[in-house]
């Protein structure tokens, strides 16, 4: 009899109709490397679009080389200010004051040339509020000086709508998700104001921004709506203004990757097919992180819709990519991804390697996330291998790295309620491998935990009621029985007193049933009384066994459970023959 409803594992392949999938020959299409070495860039415009590829990839002396080659030949303003704010970047990835200062000044100057001052100050605020120029830094008076009716050199003041689209634009990698949301929701709500000085539309760039915040935030129904709305303002404004978006291609590779990730699991077709819409852009471009990302939320889509073959290919090819990727960090990932591929084609030897070398990366970096789900696809080896053992092992390993995460504050809450779900699952996965090893002290360890994490005082609750009432029975249940066993076995300082407060505590706890909830709560009191009269049968306390096992049939026969009513029959006669 199952203890336990807990579905902390992979299941079972879930297969989905598979037209429209892609076939072999777009796949190898697809993931083919970008041809190299790439052309050099003819123009300014061209060089910013480069540059901006290689601060991507994490090449920012690359970038550097480029941005100065470029910097002095004669383009269009707009051109020149792309290619000056991509140099910008790439000195704050880098923290170089000195950098930092030359960039601004040239961004500033160029601003202030074309007549947009009000811009360069609030650019040169927004840079000292975020710490990255010197507080007595002149970098900005040289063009953000004041107009007619101003002291020369005397910054003007920005308006507040303004600064909002600043900050907004701001390019921060290490800001909660949370606060970058919010930024960039004022700044929208600002731009309008503010629309007419500005040199570029910054909007469909804003809500791109908006899209990969909501995404990191855990909200994925935003970030699909955001990313969505992103490409159709790309598309209108190429049929009404023939496409004066900056990089318009590159606005939408990035909404692609949103969505590809967004709905890879829930929609693996539609995941699929915007992955390779992303990748298909992604032939002229030099970007390791983006593609391998990329063929990676591919290949779990493949994998979610149950496309065997296809997924097989995916893997193949994203298993000698991910090897091109520079740093450690970057490869957990796709390494987890190939691992997952193998583990559902039941290729369980070749899953390992991967797997390990992901759990090393993960170990090494304090990755807690990539550890959680290397012990997740680990456990599930063993468990289809039949290894017990092993699984309760890596099974305690996922419960302690889902009670890391959930209790780490920069977990957001939403993301904090499925790893709470998943530690009491995994939990309660521990106590069924240990009660099948006999091992008590684990049983007992795991029961406390889920008592300490679904207590109803524990402060405001991630998961529903019922569910949490559910997980403290089942560990009730399950102490209680690791008792009993202990008990059979004789093993030294288990006493009947000890096991029948046990008992109690486990009908104490059903009694506390949630509103709704009396057929479950029929069915943990009578699989109580059932493991009860067998106890008592085995230990020879006959008329008590009696009175548990008739309990327990009433209970399987309101819950017309008639498999369970036979077996308890046929107990009830031995004990009345006895």
């Amino acid at each position: 009899m199952d203890i336990s409803r807990a579905t902390s594992l992979p299941g079972p392949e879930v297969r989905h109709d598979l037209e429209g999938l892609p076939g072999l020959e777009e796949l190898r299409v697809a993931l083919r490397p970008p041809g190299l070495p790439l052309p050099s860039p003819r123009d300014v415009a061209e060089a910013a679009r480069r540059a901006n590829d290689l601060l991507h990839a994490e090449r920012y002396r690359d970038a550097r080389r480029l941005v100065d080659a470029f910097r002095a030949r004669p383009a269009p303003s707009a051109d020149r200010l792309a290619l000056l704010h991509a140099a910008l970047r790439g000195s704050l990835r880098i923290a170089d004051p000195e950098q930092v200062e030359r960039d601004v000044g040239d961004l500033v100057a160029l601003l202030a040339r074309d007549g947009h001052r009000e811009l360069a100050s609030a650019l040169v605020m927004v840079l000292h509020e975020r710490g990255a120029l010197p507080g007595g830094s002149s970098a900005g008076a040289r063009g953000a000086g004041a107009g007619r009716g101003r002291r020369r050199g005397r910054p003007l003041d920005p308006s507040a709508e303004l600064l909002a689209v600043v900050r907004g634009l701001d390019d921060r990698g290490d800001v909660d998700p949370r606060r970058l949301v919010t930024g960039l929701r004022a700044a929208l709500a600002a731009l309008p104001a503010v629309r007419d000085q500005l040199p570029v539309d910054p909007g469909t760039a804003l809500r791109l921004g908006l899209a990969q915040a909501l995404e990191l935030q855990g909200d994925r129904a935003g970030a699909i709506t955001e990313a969505l709305d992103v490409l159709e303002r790309i598309e209108q404004e190429e049929i009404e203004h023939g496409g004066t978006l900056p990089d318009p291609r590159r606005i939408a590779t990035a909404a692609h990757a949103v969505l590809a990730r967004a709905l890879g699991v829930d929609h693996p077709l539609q995941g699929a097919r915007h992955a390779l819409d992303a990748l298909a852009a992604l032939h002229e471009v030099d970007d390791p992180p983006l593609r391998i990302g990329l063929i990676s939320h591919l290949l779990r889509a493949l994998m979610a819709a149950g496309a065997t073959t296809q997924a097989s290919f995916t893997a193949g090819r994203l298993a000698s990519l991910q090897r091109t990727l520079q740093r450690d960090a970057l490869r957990t990932a796709p390494l987890l991804a190939i691992a997952a591929q193998r583990v559902q084609a039941e290729r369980f030897e070749a899953a390992w390697v991967p797997l390990e070398q992901a759990r090393k990366i993960a170990r090494e970096q304090r990755d807690h996330r990539s550890a959680l789900e290397a012990s997740r696809l680990a456990a599930s080896i063993h468990e289809r291998t039949g290894d017990h053992a092993r699984a309760l092992h890596e099974l305690r390993g996922l419960a302690a790295e889902a009670r890391w995460l959930a209790d780490d504050l920069a977990t957001a809450r939403d993301d904090r309620a499925e790893l709470v779900g998943t530690e009491l699952n995994a939990q309660a996965l521990v106590m069924r491998r240990a009660l099948d090893l006999g091992r008590t002290e684990l049983v007992e360890e795991a029961g406390e935990a889920i008592e300490h994490r679904a207590r109803p005082e524990g402060g405001r609750p991630l998961l529903p009621a019922e569910l949490l009432w559910d997980h403290r029975v089942d560990a009730r249940v399950a102490r209680f029985i690791a008792i009993g066993e202990a008990l059979r076995r004789g093993e030294e300082g288990v006493t009947t007193a000890a096991y029948e407060r046990r008992r109690r505590a486990a009908m104490q706890i059903i009694d506390e049933v949630p509103t709704g909830h009396d057929d479950r709560a029929r069915y943990w009191a009578a699989y109580v009384d059932d493991r009860h009269a067998h106890m008592l049968a085995d230990r020879g306390t006959l008329p008590p066994a009696l009175r548990a096992a008739r309990r327990a049939r009433a209970g399987w026969e309101h819950l017309e459970r008639p498999g369970d009513v036979a077996r308890t029959d046929v107990l009830i006669a031995q004990l009345e023959q006895d």
